[in-house]
């Protein structure tokens, strides 16, 4: 193999290197919006378990204090 068949190969490594970068960086950012979106629906969950929570419990009672 001549020096020139392994410069052609060389370039064609990179050139497939980046193309798999360019696709994993894409999936990355889908996983990104993907993970945004869960968040945002993990926090209204959270919120209405919490404001149920406090509308079911009942007020507690204070305990008075015997002046006497």
């Amino acid at each position: 193999m001549s020096g020139f068949d392994r410069v052609l190969e060389g370039i064609k490594a990179v050139l497939l290197a980046t193309e798999e970068i360019r696709r994993l960086s894409a999936s990355a950012q889908e996983l990104s919006r993907e993970v945004r979106e869960i968040d945002r629906r993990v926090s209204r969950l959270e919120g209405v378990a919490v404001g149920q929570a406090q509308a079911s419990t009942p007020p507690r009672k204070r305990l008075s204090k015997n002046t006497g």
